[in-house]
């Protein structure tokens, strides 16, 4: 499996001041846009999710889908779901920036949408998309666990400290869920990352 590491690319560092504190800006991270011509975002599946992203192509078992660029920064934001935690090896490469946002420069795969392992305890299949977490730049990759068909909608889980009940308690996406599988959980509902 080959691919081109991009290269950190620092634009000016800016401060942005909100009633509680400053946030420190970091340098937006350069990732390898061959891997975007692969896929395609676009209206998901999945109701009231926004964008998702799609295979243009057959994607094998093991390959990288795509690198997850964005802005380094030293705090956490809350309130944005598009941040990653850089794993205590990539901290020290990448000091003083602890965390990654990758909501405008994350490339294609910034777009994957969460489906769950489990649903009432029955395994979906639904995730055919994981996140690696690296020592070294792009920091985040996502790899395919599994084939992806041309066409298909990408799925990944986000990790067990995201959250994920404010997206999977919308009955419409319980219901898209649950009809894939073709149970009915209308009155028992319990999933896992």
């Amino acid at each position: 499996m080959a691919f081109i590491l991009g290269v950190v690319c620092v634009l000016s560092s800016l401060t942005l001041w909100s009633a509680d504190s400053a946030a420190k800006l970091g340098p937006v991270l350069k990732i390898n846009k061959e891997l975007d011509k692969r896929t395609v975002i676009k209206k998901s599946l999945i109701p009231g999710s926004g964008n998702g992203l799609f295979a243009l192509v057959k994607i094998k078992k093991g390959e990288v889908i795509g690198e997850l660029g964005g802005r380094l920064l030293q705090e956490f934001p809350e309130g944005n779901h598009y941040v990653g935690a850089l794993i205590e090896c990539a901290q020290k490469e990448a000091y003083p920036y602890k965390y990654l946002d990758s909501k405008e420069y994350g490339a294609h795969v910034s777009r994957i949408n969460f489906a769950p392992s489990k649903i009432n305890g029955i395994e979906t299949r639904f995730q055919n998309a994981g996140i690696k977490r690296l020592c070294k730049h792009p920091y985040f990759e996502f790899v395919a666990l599994r084939d992806i068909a041309a066409g298909e909608e990408i799925w990944s889980s986000y990790g067990p400290n995201y959250d994920y009940d404010r997206f999977m308690r919308n009955p419409a996406v319980r219901d898209f869920f649950c009809g894939r599988l073709k149970i009915d959980c209308r009155e028992k509902y319990t999933y896992e990352h």
